[in-house]
């Protein structure tokens, strides 16, 4: 008796396309992105539609690179973790959440101006 495996191949619908987009803003590497429920698909293939779509993986992570200490990575990554999000995107969030309100910025840096 011969069993068949059937992989089924999803269409890249518009929602599919934003979400895949979306993830890769977010700093997702392509095995997670692959993972997600709706984009459902393997690695390659995600790497292969963000191609076509002109999505790059590298252009995300190259503009947030940052170097930090040691102590500060793992603070950051656990902070990430727990919110499902790659260092940068988490620092990145951070930094988004902190130009949006001056009081918030000013307290944060405390000095003086």
């Amino acid at each position: 008796m011969k069993i068949r495996t059937e992989i089924q191949k999803a269409r890249w619908t518009g929602d599919r396309i934003a979400r895949l987009g979306f993830l890769l803003g977010l700093g997702w590497d392509a095995r997670r992105i692959a993972d997600d429920p709706l984009i459902n698909s393997t690695p390659n293939n995600v790497h292969r539609q963000a191609q076509r779509f002109g999505l790059a993986f590298r252009a995300a992570a190259a503009a947030l690179a940052l170097r930090l200490p040691p102590e500060a990575v793992q603070l950051y990554d656990s902070a990430a973790a727990k919110r499902s999000l790659t260092r940068d995107a988490m620092i990145k969030l951070l930094l988004l959440v902190a130009a949006a309100d001056p009081t918030l910025l000013d307290n944060i840096l405390d000095d003086g101006i």
